[in-house]
Protein backbone atom coordinates (compact mmCIF):
# COMPACT_ATOMS: atom_id res chain seq x y z
CA UNK A 1 0.00 0.00 0.00
CA UNK A 2 1.19 3.40 -0.78
CA UNK A 3 1.96 5.72 2.06
CA UNK A 4 2.71 9.66 1.68
CA UNK A 5 5.21 11.08 4.20
CA UNK A 6 3.99 13.49 6.73
CA UNK A 7 5.13 16.42 8.49
CA UNK A 8 3.78 18.17 11.47
CA UNK A 9 4.87 20.80 13.17
CA UNK A 10 4.93 21.61 17.10
CA UNK A 11 5.18 25.11 19.30
CA UNK A 12 4.38 24.67 22.52
CA UNK A 13 2.07 22.35 22.55
CA UNK A 14 0.34 20.10 25.47
CA UNK A 15 0.50 16.67 25.75
CA UNK A 16 -3.29 16.29 24.17
CA UNK A 17 -1.65 16.93 20.83
CA UNK A 18 -0.56 13.62 20.94
CA UNK A 19 -3.92 12.05 20.27
CA UNK A 20 -4.11 14.28 17.05
CA UNK A 21 -0.91 13.02 15.72
CA UNK A 22 -2.48 9.17 16.52
CA UNK A 23 -5.20 10.11 14.11
CA UNK A 24 -2.98 9.98 10.69
CA UNK A 25 0.16 8.28 11.82
CA UNK A 26 -1.31 4.79 10.23
CA UNK A 27 -1.32 6.58 6.91
CA UNK A 28 2.27 7.63 6.44
CA UNK A 29 5.33 6.10 6.20
CA UNK A 30 7.56 8.46 8.24
CA UNK A 31 6.17 11.35 10.26
CA UNK A 32 8.40 14.04 10.70
CA UNK A 33 7.99 16.26 13.94
CA UNK A 34 9.58 19.27 14.24
CA UNK A 35 9.52 21.43 17.09
CA UNK A 36 9.61 24.68 16.92
CA UNK A 37 8.51 25.50 20.54
CA UNK A 38 10.87 27.55 22.84
CA UNK A 39 9.20 25.45 25.97
CA UNK A 40 9.59 22.05 25.26
CA UNK A 41 7.18 19.83 25.99
CA UNK A 42 9.13 16.54 27.11
CA UNK A 43 6.60 13.62 27.26
CA UNK A 44 5.19 14.81 24.21
CA UNK A 45 8.73 14.70 22.90
CA UNK A 46 9.47 10.90 24.49
CA UNK A 47 6.33 9.32 22.79
CA UNK A 48 7.49 10.74 19.66
CA UNK A 49 11.21 9.55 19.68
CA UNK A 50 9.83 5.81 20.84
CA UNK A 51 7.55 5.41 17.54
CA UNK A 52 8.80 3.78 15.11
CA UNK A 53 6.80 5.91 12.26
CA UNK A 54 8.37 9.18 13.68
CA UNK A 55 11.66 11.37 13.42
CA UNK A 56 11.77 14.47 15.45
CA UNK A 57 13.32 17.27 14.61
CA UNK A 58 14.25 20.10 17.15
CA UNK A 59 14.52 23.29 15.57
CA UNK A 60 16.27 24.58 19.05
CA UNK A 61 14.45 27.66 18.57
CA UNK A 62 10.77 29.15 16.78
CA UNK A 63 12.24 29.84 13.00
CA UNK A 64 8.91 29.96 11.67
CA UNK A 65 6.09 27.97 9.69
CA UNK A 66 7.49 27.73 6.85
CA UNK A 67 10.87 27.05 7.37
CA UNK A 68 9.55 23.94 9.26
CA UNK A 69 7.22 22.64 6.09
CA UNK A 70 9.95 23.00 3.97
CA UNK A 71 12.17 21.06 6.23
CA UNK A 72 9.61 18.12 6.43
CA UNK A 73 9.09 18.40 2.71
CA UNK A 74 13.31 18.00 1.94
CA UNK A 75 13.39 15.12 4.62
CA UNK A 76 10.77 13.47 2.41
CA UNK A 77 12.13 14.67 -0.94
CA UNK A 78 15.39 12.33 0.32
CA UNK A 79 13.53 9.20 1.46
CA UNK A 80 11.84 9.26 -2.00
CA UNK A 81 8.19 9.92 -0.89
CA UNK A 82 5.93 11.37 -3.67
CA UNK A 83 3.39 13.38 -1.54
CA UNK A 84 3.75 15.07 1.86
CA UNK A 85 0.81 15.29 4.24
CA UNK A 86 1.07 18.41 6.26
CA UNK A 87 -0.38 19.05 9.58
CA UNK A 88 -0.89 21.57 12.32
CA UNK A 89 -0.83 20.16 15.66
CA UNK A 90 -4.02 21.22 16.62
CA UNK A 91 -5.65 19.37 13.71
CA UNK A 92 -7.38 15.94 13.39
CA UNK A 93 -8.67 13.63 11.17
CA UNK A 94 -12.15 12.32 10.96
CA UNK A 95 -12.52 8.49 11.81
CA UNK A 96 -9.93 7.23 8.52
CA UNK A 97 -11.17 9.31 5.86
CA UNK A 98 -7.48 10.06 5.16
CA UNK A 99 -6.75 6.68 3.71
CA UNK A 100 -9.30 8.19 0.87
CA UNK A 101 -7.19 11.44 0.30
CA UNK A 102 -4.30 8.64 -0.10
CA UNK A 103 -5.92 6.43 -2.40
CA UNK A 104 -7.04 8.99 -4.25
CA UNK A 105 -4.01 10.95 -4.42
CA UNK A 106 -2.11 7.55 -5.64
CA UNK A 107 -4.71 6.74 -8.38
CA UNK A 108 -3.89 9.84 -10.11
CA UNK A 109 -2.48 9.75 -13.72
CA UNK A 110 1.61 10.24 -14.11
CA UNK A 111 1.23 13.16 -15.96
CA UNK A 112 -1.70 14.79 -13.13
CA UNK A 113 -1.20 18.87 -12.57
CA UNK A 114 -2.05 18.84 -9.11
CA UNK A 115 -0.22 20.69 -6.76
CA UNK A 116 -2.44 19.87 -3.30
CA UNK A 117 -4.99 17.69 -2.41
CA UNK A 118 -6.69 19.09 0.40
CA UNK A 119 -9.88 17.97 2.64
CA UNK A 120 -12.55 20.03 3.84
CA UNK A 121 -11.72 22.43 6.51
CA UNK A 122 -14.35 21.95 9.47
CA UNK A 123 -13.79 24.62 11.92
CA UNK A 124 -16.55 26.19 14.50
CA UNK A 125 -16.60 29.80 12.24
CA UNK A 126 -16.58 28.48 8.52
CA UNK A 127 -19.69 26.44 6.59
CA UNK A 128 -18.81 22.93 5.29
CA UNK A 129 -18.67 24.14 1.03
CA UNK A 130 -21.63 22.32 -1.10
CA UNK A 131 -21.06 20.89 -4.23
CA UNK A 132 -24.08 19.47 -6.38
CA UNK A 133 -24.20 16.31 -8.17
CA UNK A 134 -21.70 13.31 -7.86
CA UNK A 135 -18.29 15.44 -7.80
CA UNK A 136 -16.13 14.38 -5.40
CA UNK A 137 -13.81 17.02 -5.78
CA UNK A 138 -13.34 20.56 -6.58
CA UNK A 139 -10.49 23.21 -7.40
CA UNK A 140 -9.99 25.85 -5.39
CA UNK A 141 -7.46 28.95 -5.42
CA UNK A 142 -6.19 28.16 -2.04
CA UNK A 143 -6.47 25.67 1.20
CA UNK A 144 -4.79 26.10 4.46
CA UNK A 145 -1.90 24.04 5.25
CA UNK A 146 -3.39 21.61 7.55
CA UNK A 147 -4.54 18.34 6.07
CA UNK A 148 -3.36 18.43 2.62
CA UNK A 149 -0.95 16.07 0.33
CA UNK A 150 1.47 17.99 -1.64
CA UNK A 151 2.40 16.72 -4.56
CA UNK A 152 6.52 16.64 -4.48
CA UNK A 153 7.17 16.78 -7.52
CA UNK A 154 5.43 20.07 -7.52
CA UNK A 155 7.10 21.55 -4.55
CA UNK A 156 10.54 21.17 -6.37
CA UNK A 157 9.32 23.13 -9.59
CA UNK A 158 7.81 26.12 -7.95
CA UNK A 159 10.09 25.95 -4.55
CA UNK A 160 9.16 25.61 -1.03
CA UNK A 161 7.01 27.79 1.58
CA UNK A 162 7.83 31.30 1.44
CA UNK A 163 10.33 31.63 4.61
CA UNK A 164 10.35 35.60 4.61
CA UNK A 165 6.36 34.92 5.97
CA UNK A 166 7.70 33.13 8.89
CA UNK A 167 3.60 32.42 9.70
CA UNK A 168 0.48 33.40 8.24
CA UNK A 169 -0.62 33.40 4.29
CA UNK A 170 1.88 30.64 3.99
CA UNK A 171 -0.68 28.62 2.62
CA UNK A 172 -2.40 31.00 0.29
CA UNK A 173 0.75 32.06 -1.24
CA UNK A 174 2.11 28.46 -1.82
CA UNK A 175 -1.10 28.08 -3.13
CA UNK A 176 -1.22 30.67 -5.57
CA UNK A 177 2.56 30.11 -6.54
CA UNK A 178 1.64 26.79 -7.91
CA UNK A 179 -1.73 27.77 -9.88
CA UNK A 180 0.71 30.72 -11.58
CA UNK A 181 2.88 28.01 -12.39
CA UNK A 182 0.24 25.58 -14.30
CA UNK A 183 -0.32 23.08 -10.95
CA UNK A 184 -4.03 22.76 -9.91
CA UNK A 185 -5.30 22.80 -6.49
CA UNK A 186 -8.47 20.20 -5.49
CA UNK A 187 -10.64 19.91 -2.43
CA UNK A 188 -12.26 16.74 -1.88
CA UNK A 189 -15.42 16.82 -0.45
CA UNK A 190 -15.86 13.88 1.29
CA UNK A 191 -12.96 14.11 3.84
CA UNK A 192 -12.93 16.01 6.77
CA UNK A 193 -10.58 17.85 9.23
CA UNK A 194 -11.04 19.24 12.45
CA UNK A 195 -9.03 22.43 12.33
CA UNK A 196 -9.24 25.07 15.34
CA UNK A 197 -8.01 28.82 14.25
CA UNK A 198 -7.11 30.73 17.29
CA UNK A 199 -9.09 31.15 20.37
CA UNK A 200 -12.25 31.55 18.67
CA UNK A 201 -15.07 33.51 20.26
CA UNK A 202 -18.53 34.82 19.54
CA UNK A 203 -21.18 37.37 20.20
CA UNK A 204 -24.77 37.45 19.14
CA UNK A 205 -25.87 40.81 17.31
CA UNK A 206 -29.32 41.10 15.73
CA UNK A 207 -29.69 37.20 16.00
CA UNK A 208 -26.89 36.24 14.25
CA UNK A 209 -23.66 34.76 15.69
CA UNK A 210 -20.12 36.99 15.04
CA UNK A 211 -16.89 34.93 15.59
CA UNK A 212 -13.90 36.72 16.28
CA UNK A 213 -10.41 35.11 16.79
CA UNK A 214 -8.45 36.49 19.33
CA UNK A 215 -5.21 36.41 17.88
CA UNK A 216 -1.74 38.01 19.69
CA UNK A 217 -0.66 41.80 18.56
CA UNK A 218 1.96 40.16 17.38
CA UNK A 219 0.16 37.46 15.00
CA UNK A 220 -2.23 40.61 13.70
CA UNK A 221 1.09 41.71 12.55
CA UNK A 222 2.12 39.06 10.81
CA UNK A 223 -1.08 39.00 9.47
CA UNK A 224 -1.40 42.31 8.23
CA UNK A 225 2.08 42.43 6.71
CA UNK A 226 1.84 39.33 4.99
CA UNK A 227 -1.88 39.35 3.52
CA UNK A 228 -0.70 42.84 1.92
CA UNK A 229 2.08 41.02 0.22
CA UNK A 230 -0.10 37.98 -1.11
CA UNK A 231 -2.51 40.64 -2.67
CA UNK A 232 0.74 42.82 -3.88
CA UNK A 233 2.05 40.11 -5.33
CA UNK A 234 -0.66 38.17 -7.07
CA UNK A 235 -4.14 40.64 -7.28
CA UNK A 236 -3.30 40.95 -11.08
CA UNK A 237 -3.73 37.37 -11.29
CA UNK A 238 -6.33 36.47 -8.96
CA UNK A 239 -7.95 39.45 -8.58
CA UNK A 240 -11.44 38.14 -6.67
CA UNK A 241 -9.42 36.48 -4.35
CA UNK A 242 -7.00 38.95 -2.89
CA UNK A 243 -10.21 41.55 -3.23
CA UNK A 244 -11.49 38.77 -0.22
CA UNK A 245 -8.36 39.05 1.64
CA UNK A 246 -8.56 42.64 1.35
CA UNK A 247 -11.92 42.65 2.91
CA UNK A 248 -11.31 39.79 5.50
CA UNK A 249 -7.66 42.14 7.07
CA UNK A 250 -10.55 45.26 7.30
CA UNK A 251 -13.25 43.25 9.14
CA UNK A 252 -10.76 41.62 11.26
CA UNK A 253 -9.30 44.81 12.14
CA UNK A 254 -13.60 46.04 12.73
CA UNK A 255 -13.73 43.15 15.14
CA UNK A 256 -11.25 44.05 16.68
CA UNK A 257 -12.16 47.10 17.81
CA UNK A 258 -15.32 46.12 18.65
CA UNK A 259 -15.13 42.82 20.81
CA UNK A 260 -11.68 41.86 21.62
CA UNK A 261 -9.41 42.77 24.30
CA UNK A 262 -6.35 44.32 23.86
CA UNK A 263 -7.38 46.38 21.20
CA UNK A 264 -4.61 49.21 21.28
CA UNK A 265 -1.58 46.62 20.78
CA UNK A 266 -3.81 44.42 18.15
CA UNK A 267 -4.31 47.60 16.23
CA UNK A 268 -0.49 49.34 16.27
CA UNK A 269 0.76 46.01 15.75
CA UNK A 270 -1.29 45.54 12.33
CA UNK A 271 -0.41 49.18 11.45
CA UNK A 272 3.05 48.24 11.87
CA UNK A 273 2.89 45.56 9.78
CA UNK A 274 1.48 47.28 7.00
CA UNK A 275 4.27 49.73 7.65
CA UNK A 276 6.88 46.98 7.00
CA UNK A 277 5.18 45.86 4.43
CA UNK A 278 5.39 48.85 2.62
CA UNK A 279 9.25 49.15 3.66
CA UNK A 280 9.91 45.02 2.80
CA UNK A 281 10.92 44.18 5.89
CA UNK A 282 10.11 40.36 6.48
CA UNK A 283 11.25 37.24 8.06
CA UNK A 284 10.74 37.21 12.08
CA UNK A 285 9.73 40.60 13.55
Amino acid sequence: MHKPDGVVVLYNPDSSVWANIASYIDYVGLLYVVDNSEQKNLLLIDKIKNHPSTVYIDNKSNLGIASALNRGAKEAISHRASWLLTMDQDSRFDEASLQTLVTFAYSLPEDHKIGVLSPVHKTINTAVPVVKGDILTIEVDSVMTSGNLIYLEAFQSVGGFLEKYFIDCVDHEYCLRLKVNGFKIILHKEIFLEHNLGDIEFISLFGKKVYYTNHSAMRRYYISRNRLDLIFRYGSRFPFFCFKELWKLLIEVLKVILFETDKFRKVFFTVKGGWHFFFNRFGQL
